[in-house]
């Protein structure tokens, strides 16, 4: 079992970052912070705060235990949803933020419904 890292979570920020199909100026603009404070994430020079790792998940379609678990989970289960990155306005962000929140809320009531 290896040790959660600064660099284990900014590794799956950028990967997370990338599949979503967002650029770190993008996602800098929506959080309201400096690019280069994404980047220093993402390379787990900077440690990162909870709230922030929690819009980012959310933004990214994420659960926020996949950051934080020390273990990658074979079968984490990202939402994705297919629009034009170069056109989104931080409003657009906001909204798909929240859309995928509500889609993995539904997802772990079904599951829970289920057991």
């Amino acid at each position: 079992m290896s040790d959660l890292t600064y660099e284990l979570i900014g590794q799956r920020l950028k990967t997370a970052r990338e599949l979503s199909g967002l650029t770190q100026s993008q996602v800098a603009n929506y959080l309201g912070i400096r690019r280069e404070n994404i980047s220093y994430y993402e390379n787990g020079t900077r440690p990162i705060d909870t709230i922030t790792l929690s819009k980012l998940a959310d933004l990214y379609g994420y659960s926020l235990t996949y950051f934080l678990k020390s273990e990658k989970e074979e079968d984490i289960s990202s939402l994705s949803v297919a629009f034009r990155t170069e056109e989104l306005s931080n409003e657009d962000l906001k909204v798909l933020a929240w859309a995928k929140r509500f889609a993995r809320n539904l997802s772990s009531i079904k599951q829970l419904l289920e057991e």
